[in-house]
C-alpha cells in the first residue's frame, strides 16, 4: 500500500471518532436557576393544629389586584395624600394605619362600614383596595377593610407578616318564636400582622387597631378577642368553627384551624 494509502486511512479513522465523539458525548447542563430571594419563613407561626386544605372554598371571592390600573394609582395617590393631611407623610407604619382609618372628609370618617347589599347589592363581595377606596368611598364591610389594612401593611409599608384572617363561628341565642336556644352563624375578616418575628401580634379590625401599646402574645389571643372560648363565662355561648388565613396580596390559602 503507498504511503499516500497510509496516511488517507490514518486522517479518515481520526477524524472519524471526533465525529462519533462528538456525537455520543453528554450534553453540557443548563446553569442551575438563581434562587429564589428568601420568603418569610411565616409557618414558624402557624398555630399548633393547623391544617393545609387542597380546596378553597372561598378562593373565587378573591378579587385580582391590578397593580397597572389607572384606578390603582389613583388609589394610591389618594392614600398619600390623607398621609400628608395626617402629617405622616413617607410614615408608612400600623401607626400611620390607624390615622388613615380615622381619617375625615367634610367631618366624617372616609372608612365607614357598610353592608355588601347596601354597596354592591350583594350578599358577600370582597372588594379590592381601589375598588374600595376609588369607587365606593371607603363604604365596605370587615372583608373590604381588611384588604386595605393588607395592602397597606404588606405591600407598602412592607412589614415581615401580614395575614387576613377569617374568623367563623357560632354565638347561642333566644328565639323567642321557638321558645328555644338557637345557634346563629357568624363570620368577621381581621388583619394580623408582625412587624419582624421578634414582634408581639398585633391586629386591625375594621376602624380599630387592636394590640396597638403591648400586642398580643399569641395568635389564638387575638382570636378569642372575637370568640371569647377562653372566658368561663362566656364559653358555653360560642363555637369556634374555623379560622382561615390567606396570603395578604394574592389571597393564597395558607392554613385553616380549629381550638
Amino acid at each position: 500500500m503507498e504511503l499516500w494509502q497510509l496516511i488517507g486511512i490514518f486522517i479518515f479513522f481520526v477524524t472519524a471518532g471526533f465525529v462519533i465523539g462528538g456525537c455520543t458525548k453528554k450534553p453540557k447542563p443548563d446553569p442551575e436557576p438563581e434562587p429564589e430571594p428568601d420568603k418569610p419563613k411565616w409557618d414558624i407561626f402557624y398555630p399548633f393544629g393547623a391544617t393545609f386544605p387542597t380546596f378553597d372554598f372561598q378562593k373565587n371571592n378573591w378579587q385580582i389586584r391590578n397593580f397597572n390600573s389607572s384606578r390603582w394609582l389613583d388609589y394610591e395617590n389618594k392614600i398619600i395624600n390623607f398621609m400628608i393631611d395626617e402629617d405622616r407623610k413617607d410614615i408608612f407604619d400600623e401607626l400611620t394605619l390607624a390615622k388613615l382609618l380615622t381619617h375625615k372628609e367634610n367631618g366624617k370618617w372616609f372608612f365607614t362600614w357598610t353592608s355588601d347589599l347596601e354597596v354592591f347589592n350583594t350578599a358577600d363581595y370582597w372588594a379590592p383596595p381601589d375598588e374600595y377606596v376609588i369607587d365606593k368611598h371607603g363604604l365596605g364591610d370587615c372583608d373590604d377593610f381588611a384588604g386595605f389594612h393588607c395592602d397597606y401593611l404588606y405591600r407598602l409599608s412592607q412589614y415581615w407578616l401580614v395575614w387576613w384572617i377569617e374568623v367563623y363561628w357560632k354565638r347561642k341565642y333566644w328565639n323567642d318564636v321557638s321558645n328555644s336556644y338557637q345557634w346563629k352563624n357568624l363570620g368577621h375578616a381581621i388583619t394580623i400582622l408582625k412587624r419582624s418575628p421578634e414582634s408581639n401580634w398585633k391586629c386591625f379590625s375594621n376602624n380599630s387597631f387592636l394590640g396597638m401599646t403591648n400586642g398580643f402574645d399569641t395568635f389564638e389571643e387575638i382570636i378569642y378577642k372575637f370568640v371569647p372560648l377562653n372566658v368561663p363565662s362566656q364559653a358555653d355561648n360560642y363555637k369556634l368553627t374555623k379560622v382561615v388565613a390567606r396570603e395578604p396580596v394574592t389571597g393564597k390559602l395558607l392554613f385553616e384551624w380549629r381550638s
